[in-house]
């Protein structure tokens, strides 16, 4: 039998955690919050999540700043998100295809992004592009596919590493076009670029906005992109659809996250924030200089999103017989 006096003090505990929980959220609330980008300082990401963490001080009245974890191609920092207190005091600001394609690319990803984490926004989209030497001479998607029939060799490609959407995009290609192709994977985009750019390597797919330098100087001829509409940047290139391949239709996009158990209030003041904060037009123009378009979505609907693209992923990666290599 539970005495007054225990009572009391049974009360007296529960108020004294629920204050210290309390004060440790606002804490978090009010102090400095942490965007983790799992790449190298210097990149798109990093200075996206620079952008963002700019606005987002205005718009909630504290400190944001960015800390790079760089490894494992982004993993390393969605590990240490998902780890971290769930308070909204360490936020991740990462590419999606880290979250929905590594899963089923890479047999050591210790996280599930449905599960281990909360997403509270999209920030932009991005497309993708392949394009060729123009030492081939080649102008068209269908000239590429017509020139690899009559000589394989034409079919290896550079992406910046293995596993990436870049290189499911070519085996993709391969298998609607009914040809061979082989990839070749590079350390990033800069040095498969550089060697098509040599005639050392007939092709690369990469991003978009990577390739538009190299496009418009005649180095290289971008014949597809994957988005769903002409990129605004390749004005001139069709998309894969309009080229007639319709299942390459491929719009990867930022993704900004919470640990799993993040309190709802945090994420959608964090929702809200960023969907104020792409409206600014400064911010715009900077997304725009980095390639990136600003494409906003509440957290429910990124987080649809998030589970659809994984999906697609799952089937696309198993359809196209995959193997790590």
């Amino acid at each position: 039998m539970t005495t007054r006096r225990q009572f009391l003090s049974f009360a007296a505990a529960a108020a004294a955690g629920s204050s210290l929980g309390l004060s440790r959220f606002a804490a978090a609330q009010s102090g400095v919050t942490k965007l983790m980008v799992g790449f190298q300082a210097g990149g798109g990401f990093d200075a996206m999540a620079r952008i963002v963490a700019e606005q987002l001080q205005k718009h909630q009245q504290k400190t944001f700043i960015v800390e790079n974890k760089p490894g494992a191609a982004g993993r390393l920092a969605v590990d240490t998100v998902r780890r971290s207190a769930p308070d909204g005091s360490v936020l991740l600001v990462t590419p999606s295809p880290v979250l929905t394609l590594a899963p089923h690319t890479e047999g050591d990803v210790a996280f599930d992004p449905l599960r281990d984490l909360t997403t509270i926004a999209r920030l932009a989209s991005f497309d993708y592009g392949f394009a060729v030497s123009a030492a081939l001479n080649i102008s068209t998607l269908q000239e590429y596919i017509d020139a690899v029939r009559k000589d394989g060799r034409l079919g290896a490609y550079g992406s910046p590493g293995v596993g990436l959407t870049p290189h499911l995009v070519g085996m993709i290609l391969g298998r609607e076009a009914g040809i061979e192709m082989l990839h070749v994977p590079y350390k990033g985009t800069a040095p498969a670029l550089q060697d098509v750019m040599g005639n050392q390597i007939p092709a690369v797919c990469a991003t978009a906005p990577a390739l538009v330098a190299g496009h418009k100087s005649g180095r290289i001829r971008v014949l597809a992109t994957t988005g769903s509409k002409r990129n605004p940047d390749l004005p001139d290139v069709p998309t894969f659809t309009e080229a007639g391949l319709k299942n390459l239709t491929i719009e990867d996009w930022a993704v900004l996250s919470a640990p799993a158990g993040t309190p709802a209030e945090v994420v959608d003041a964090l929702s809200q924030a960023v969907q104020a904060s792409l409206t600014d037009s400064k911010l715009q123009q900077q997304f725009k200089q980095q390639g990136f378009y600003p494409a906003g979505l509440s957290a429910d609907a990124a987080t649809a999103l998030l589970k659809s693209d994984y999906e697609q992923w799952k089937t696309l990666v198993k359809a196209v017989g995959f193997k790590g290599n």
